[in-house]
């Protein structure tokens, strides 16, 4: 478990903020590794001092260096900082601060117990959270579709659609402006990879969050949002085509969705296809995106080989993402820039390949997708 907060806080999306903070953690993992743990304590408390955009397995870091430097009182304010941030929001983090022989030091001080109590105040409440938004989004669901168009609660209904011998859940997402009487705009949204060794389809409540739900809202725009897991996922260009032309299918039964306003994108993984549907000749669809993708050459070749984008794609790309860095998405463009005038890039400075997460990134986002909107439908 030690290990695993470690290889959490080195990879975690949330350390990928402005570079100058970013440098600090990764010359704070560096002397971890190191083990020169007075030298990690200042950085922590240099990085700290730098800016807003903090992530919780940043303190949880932290504090363990505080507590092998003997500072326990720091490692009791950052963790309460981290607390504050989503730190031990569950049962498996909670159980590591309560036993792990790493906080005997100060398992008996009365500020961390009230931290731990507090840890599980907060556990409880979001499974309560959780559970009503689990009722929610059965009881939003309409059964299809009516004489004309019935009135939908705003939030998310779940559904599902049978794809060989997979039973796969997709939510829609409802934005307050939503009338059903009036014809709106649908993003259709592919979520980035996840792991291959989930036994099965799942629905977590925490998904609620995404961002693309909030800048939905905002652009008064119908969210249509699959799930999928590791292979074939959305690595399987047929399998991904067929899942969505079915839900695509069971929606317009239920929702009054604009056919003239129906956008394909999504991040990571989920961008990385969407490159491959901007190709085909025949598309419901009036454009597409992308969010921290990785494009091919051969996502813009026709059969001639020739580059060629049939339908406009705009993609939007931070500048420090390590993933897929922005110098391979750039060798692609500067490649079919010439070619092809329907490819739109956009960019942001910070945040990593996570930038999405961040407030900054979000407000980014969402006037990534009133550009789009704007010139689609002007």
């Amino acid at each position: 478990m030690k290990i695993l907060m470690v290889l959490l806080v080195l990879l975690s999306f949330q350390k990928s903020v402005a570079q100058s903070y970013e440098q600090l953690m990764d010359l704070a993992g560096t002397q971890i590794k190191l083990e020169k743990y007075k030298d990690a304590l200042l950085t922590f408390q240099k990085a700290f001092k730098k800016q807003d955009d903090k992530g919780k397995y940043d303190y949880a870091n932290a504090l363990l260096i505080a507590l092998r430097c003997g500072k326990t009182d720091l490692a009791i304010e950052w963790l309460n900082e981290g607390v504050k941030l989503g730190l031990g929001d569950n049962e498996q983090e909670l159980s590591y601060f309560k036993n792990d022989s790493l906080f005997k030091s100060i398992i008996h001080d009365l500020t961390y117990k009230k931290i731990l109590a507090k840890m599980e105040a907060q556990i409880q409440q979001k499974y309560k959270l959780d559970k009503i938004w689990q009722d929610e989004i059965l009881s939003n669901a309409i059964s299809g579709k009516q004489a004309s168009y019935q009135n939908a609660r705003q939030g998310f209904a779940l559904y599902h659609i049978n794809q060989g011998e997979l039973e796969i859940p997709y939510l829609v997402f409802v934005p307050r402006g939503y009338q059903c009487d009036t014809p709106t705009r649908t993003l259709f949204f592919l979520h980035g990879g996840v792991s291959a060794q989930e036994a099965s389809f799942t629905v977590d409540p925490q998904t609620r969050f995404e961002p693309i739900f909030t800048i939905a809202d905002s652009t008064n725009s119908i969210v249509i949002y699959p799930f999928q897991k590791g292979n074939p996922g959305w690595k399987n260009y047929d399998n991904c085509s067929a899942i969505i032309a079915t839900i695509l299918a069971e929606v317009k039964l239920r929702y009054y969705i604009n056919t003239n306003t129906m956008y394909l994108g999504g991040l990571s993984m989920g961008g990385n296809v969407s490159y491959r549907f901007a190709q085909e000749q025949n598309t419901p669809f009036r454009a597409f995106y992308t969010i921290s993708a990785r494009p091919k050459i051969g996502d813009f070749e026709s059969e001639n080989g020739i580059p060629e984008l049939t339908h406009p794609i705009y993609s939007i790309h931070a500048k420090d993402d390590s993933l897929y860095t922005y110098d391979d998405l750039m060798k692609v463009y500067q490649q079919v820039e010439k070619q092809t005038k329907n490819w739109v890039l956009k960019s942001v400075e910070s945040g990593g390949h996570g930038f999405l997460y961040l407030p900054t990134g979000e407000k980014s986002t969402l006037e990534f997708f009133r550009v789009m909107f704007n010139k689609e439908e002007e």
